[in-house]
């Protein structure tokens, strides 16, 4: 009687175990995508004899949990929009540590010389005339 008595509990023990504690659980990361602070642009062209212009751009990483992501660039006739993105992670520990990321971004040959453009890199704005 002792012997089945036994069995059973040790039975019931295994079914509650895998019952109640053999969940995988996976733990979400989160990412937050935003606009990165702008420190500094600067727009140059090479010296060919239709430039090819660049844009170099410093952007901020505000703390650990901030990196770079991504950046995009559209034109709508003389006004060209650049988005410079990070990404922050959300939910851990961040060390405060400012840093910066430097950037070198193509904007093509398509530009007639003598015309003025605007450049728009998030918030700061800079204008130019074609070579």
């Amino acid at each position: 009687m002792k012997k089945i008595l036994f069995v059973l509990l040790a039975v019931l023990l295994i079914l509650s175990i895998f019952a109640t504690g053999c969940q995988v659980t996976r733990q979400v990361t989160r990412y937050e995508k935003y606009l990165a602070p702008i420190h500094d642009i600067n727009l140059w062209a090479d010296e060919s004899l239709l430039p090819r212009y660049s844009l170099y751009v410093v952007s901020g990483e505000p703390s650990g949990c901030d990196h770079f992501d991504s950046y995009n660039v559209t034109r709508d006739g003389n006004t060209i929009r650049v988005e410079v993105f990070n990404l922050r992670f959300l939910g851990g520990v961040c060390a405060c540590v400012y840093s910066y990321v430097e950037h070198t971004i193509p904007l093509g040959r398509c530009f007639i010389p003598g015309m003025t453009y605007t450049v728009v890199v998030n918030n700061v704005t800079e204008t130019f005339v074609a070579q």
